[in-house]
């Protein structure tokens, strides 16, 4: 064993004794097993999990040592933007979250085994570092999951949730399909207080808002032997909505008895969404295989607004349809070989059209007010071809390598149509050390290209902070290239630390500017750089007390960029300077049970648009939970969420002409939304 692995194995001593079955054993309980390194990959066999009585796959992730689910990023592609789960090796043909949604549908009685892949064997999922790899039991017959939720949440409603799930053998394809609703509410309560610009207290505002989301979905997955490959269908349909009644009490100074305005705000978003993924995977020989994608995804989302003061009217109604069509092919070489090439190419679709009706009635009817590019088309054709190459240079160290080539054509059509063709390389390099099973560092470092919101192109507008803003159609992607320096550390049953330290250098970052029309939107404002640690840990703790563990996620980051408005240097907007939750379980096998607290750390970032700086705090979150199976069969969970309160504070300081100029006032709130105790029963059948 080598100095550095001696030093990591240090560290583990100090949470697990050497031999920490015996304790078990002694109090009678069932030791769970430890993991089994397979080369540089950890594997956690379904037994590993028993002691957290999972329901479903997504059970068993969520508590899989030091790996964090991740659905996808915002980078362009539907390679690069994967997600860090495959199934049996195969990546799920999803996206909009769908991932969380296939791992619900799949009972823990199917899941085999757990395989963490530390890069080298994901070219599944590009750019993930540790990637999960569910391997399902051949032998599965045909299983369900049901799970009826209650939420009580502060104003005293109850908001329920239910799904339920099957798969099955079906003429020989393996079919899976689950119904879905639930509705979440949010009563929250808030205070504002306006400020002139010498800090005098100029009004109060006291405000409650009664919020509920309706949500329903119907997912249907099947896979079975086509044409000499095996062909997967995944189709999702879901509606949505969210709506608000919110309702303010203005004083002229300080708060009293009487408010001297009232101000009544409706809001009312609906949604509406289809998406169907086709897969076809057929191997080849000689270790070699080629998979076909296919992904069609068309939504359609309506949001509505009325503002009403005393002689003032505000009216907004927005209707928005995207839509995202996908083909793809790769072709791959797969196994123990020392040289191990990926080719392949991608074509995407992507297109957005926007309708903005906004007007003001000041007393003579409602006036429509034009904003830039409140009628827009947004289209975009793009094409992709990448090559990726694996090379093992020792028994311990490999080589990955990738490039690909992109080209895409946006066009705009409306009130400022605009075409534009754009290209892009996209490389990256890594070296891969495993000096040991439980050990791997990882130096890499890529470049990407982040995703474009079409809604930036097209004009909204936020009443209730009468914020406005224009569309602008000469938006580009920005480009980031990303360094980092990755320690995964692995030891006992079910400890795990990951360490990660970055560099990232962002081209052509968006923020707010004010376009040749006057209004003010979203475009490029300069180059910046951003650099952090972060920490994801999974810390058994049996020497202090049996069965129990802590679980931490954790970033701290720092950021510049060079403010195109004052001409200083500030951080990028909307980025937390730190981040962290953490978790301590305490599983109890002998009575089927166990109990838990979390805790969410407070954090703030800010937000500047060209006369305002928008600053905003989320406090601590506590929450506690106990889960147990020893009732009739059910997996019952009784949930504290926030119980010391979800509590956030924002502070608006507003500028004159811009932020380039002297503050001329500024508004603070404080907002509280209470407590959620929910109960939920689970079973699997």
């Amino acid at each position: 064993m080598n100095a550095f692995s001696v030093m990591l194995a240090g560290v583990a001593a100090t949470a697990t004794p050497p031999d920490d079955t015996r304790p078990l054993e002694r109090l009678g309980q069932e030791a769970p097993p430890a993991i089994v390194p397979v080369g540089p990959d950890p594997v956690y066999p379904a037994d590993f999990y028993k002691p957290f009585q999972p329901q479903t796959a997504l059970d068993m992730l969520e508590r899989t040592p030091g790996f964090l689910l991740k659905e996808g990023t915002s980078v362009r592609g539907f390679g690069g933007a994967a997600g860090n789960v495959l199934i049996d090796g195969q990546r799920p043909t999803v996206k909009g979250g769908g991932i969380t949604e296939v791992l619900r549908r799949i009972a823990a009685s199917r899941v085999e085994r757990v395989v963490l892949l530390r890069g080298t064997d994901a070219a599944e999922a590009q750019g993930q570092t540790l990637v999960a790899n569910l391997i399902l039991r051949a032998d599965a017959g045909g299983s369900g999951n049901a799970s009826l939720t209650m939420s009580h949440t502060a104003d005293g409603r109850i908001a329920p949730s239910a799904r339920v799930s099957h798969a099955r053998r079906i003429a020989g394809w393996q079919t899976n399909i689950e119904l879905s609703g639930e509705m979440v509410r949010f009563p929250t309560d808030g205070t504002y207080l306006d400020r002139d610009a010498a800090g005098s207290l100029t009004r109060t505002r006291q405000e409650h808002i009664a919020g509920k989301a309706p949500e329903y979905g119907l997912a249907l997955s099947t896979s079975g032997a086509l044409a000499g490959g095996t062909l997967t269908v995944n189709l999702r349909l879901n509606k949505e909505g969210y709506s608000s009644k919110r309702s303010l009490a203005i004083f002229e100074g300080p708060a009293d008895d009487s408010p001297d305005a009232r101000r009544d705000i409706a809001y009312d978003e609906k949604g509406r969404s289809g998406e169907l993924g086709l897969d076809w995977t057929r191997r080849l020989g000689s270790g070699w295989s080629a998979k076909l994608v296919g992904l069609g995804r068309i939504e359609r989302y309506t949001t509505d607004e009325d503002y009403i003061e005393a002689s003032y009217r505000g009216l907004s109604s927005r209707l928005q349809k995207p839509g995202e069509f996908v083909a793809r092919t790769t072709v791959t070489r797969e196994g123990d070989h020392p040289v191990r090439p990926e080719f392949g190419g991608e074509i995407a679709y992507n297109r957005l059209s926007s309708r903005l009706d906004y007007a003001e009635d000041t007393g003579g009817g409602l006036i429509a007010v034009p904003l830039a590019n409140d009628r827009t088309r947004v289209s975009e054709m793009r094409g992709e071809a990448f090559a990726n190459l694996t090379v093992r240079l020792t028994g311990h160290l490999n080589l990955e390598s990738g490039m690909a080539v992109e080209f895409s054509r946006i066009r705009v059509t409306g009130e400022a149509a605009q075409e534009q063709s754009l290209s892009y390389l996209k490389p990256s390099l890594a070296l891969v050390w495993s000096p040991s099973g439980s050990t791997q560092l990882r130096l890499g470092a890529r470049r990407t290209v982040d995703q474009l919101d079409f809604g930036d192109f097209a004009a909204s507008v936020n009443q209730a902070d009468g914020r406005p803003l224009g569309g602008n159609s000469g938006l580009r992607p920005a480009r980031v290239t990303r360094a980092l320096a990755r320690l995964d550390h692995r030891w006992g049953k079910g400890g795990a630390i990951a360490l990660e330290a970055y560099h990232q250098w962002h081209d052509g970052l968006l923020g707010y500017l004010v376009l040749p029309s006057g209004d003010e939107a979203l475009g490029a404002i300069g180059n910046a750089r951003q650099w952090g640690i972060t920490a994801q840990g999974a810390l058994p703790l049996d020497l202090v007390l049996q069965g129990a563990r802590l679980t931490i996620d954790g970033t701290w980051r720092g950021s510049r960029l060079h403010d195109p408005i004052t001409g200083r240097n500030r951080v990028m907007d909307d980025i937390p300077a730190q981040s962290l939750t953490a978790e301590f379980r305490h599983d109890l096998p002998r009575r089927k049970s166990s109990w838990g607290v979390t805790w969410t750390a407070p954090k703030e970032a800010r937000i500047l648009y060209t006369g305002e700086v928008l600053r905003w705090r989320d406090r601590a979150l506590w929450g506690a939970y106990v889960e147990t199976t020893a009732f009739a069969g059910f997996k019952t969970t009784l949930r504290a969420t926030a119980f010391n309160g979800a509590d956030d504070d924002r502070l608006r300081t507003f500028y004159t002409p811009s932020r380039a100029g002297a503050p001329s006032g500024s508004e603070q709130r404080y907002q509280q939304s209470g407590a959620v105790v929910s109960l939920a029963l689970a079973r699997s059948f």
